[in-house]
């Protein structure tokens, strides 16, 4: 892995920061996240998925792609342990839209230590560009992002729950986790099921979105949908204009079989 030429990638501000500390993650979080669309393109391409360092680097720096939690968050932690941070790589379980829950742990996600514990995940799809401190419901730490509010909140029994304030100003967990620290044979079995698994949501749906400062742009099979402080705004995706709105919002030159029937 470059490192050099991983942060020129990213438009990191390596001079300025370069410290082991909040500023600095926050800084590449922001830059990662705003640079790395989330994408599952390679899913619906059936296309092999690779978690080695060489293959992600390839792929996201070479190839100007995204990709989901295992690809993302695997390079981003490695990043991350070069710069020196302690980095544990940890397990989540999805609260999906329809209220019901994902395989228990396939989601992969990052804690980083420092003055406390912080959730560093850059491949949900739906957070904050900065970290999110783990605190408690008696003392809660809400980071305000344009995408809404956010917060970790862990119990006696170790459980951390990460979520997203409603606009009925009640507070719904995207995903539970926990602070045990997960190798990557853990994940294998969950990386094949969602990537090649028919009732995986990210076989069935295609995926592509990522945060801006306005606000944040989306992309399903139908739709391209763009969420700003005004409101959401809908376009439809088609045969004939998807590659345009690809490249324009995402940065991205690549077919997509599901798109191309």
């Amino acid at each position: 892995m470059d490192i050099q030429q991983f942060e020129n990638y990213l438009n990191i501000d390596s001079d300025t920061y370069h410290q082991i500390d909040l500023n600095s993650l926050n800084h590449f979080i922001k830059r990662f996240m705003h640079t790395v669309p989330f994408e599952n393109i390679s899913v619906q391409n059936n296309t092999p998925i690779s978690v080695s360092i060489d293959d992600l680097f390839n792929k996201i720096v070479y190839q100007n792609r995204g990709g989901f939690c295992y690809e993302m968050n695997t390079l981003f932690q490695a990043y991350l342990k070069k710069k020196g941070f302690n980095v544990d790589c940890i397990s989540g379980t999805v609260h999906a839209p329809d209220d019901s829950w994902t395989r228990d742990g396939s989601h992969m996600s990052t804690i980083v230590h420092l003055d406390r514990p912080y959730i560093a995940d850059v491949g949900f799809g739906d957070l904050p560009t900065e970290a999110i401190p783990i605190s408690t419901h008696e003392d809660p730490t809400v980071i305000n992002d344009i995408n809404g509010n956010y917060r970790a909140i862990s119990d006696a029994s170790g459980s951390i729950q990460l979520q997203k304030q409603l606009e009925n100003m009640e507070w719904r967990t995207s995903y539970q986790t926990q602070f045990t620290p997960r190798s990557w044979d853990f994940f294998e079995d969950h990386l094949a099921f969602n990537a090649l698994n028919p009732d995986s949501i990210f076989v069935q749906n295609l995926i592509i979105t990522i945060p801006k400062e306005y606000g944040r742009v989306s992309m399903s099979k139908a739709h391209l949908t763009i969420t700003t402080n005004d409101g959401k705004q809908k376009e439809p995706v088609t045969h004939d204009n998807y590659k345009n709105i690809l490249k324009h919002y995402f940065g991205i030159e690549e077919q997509i079989k599901t798109l191309e029937s």
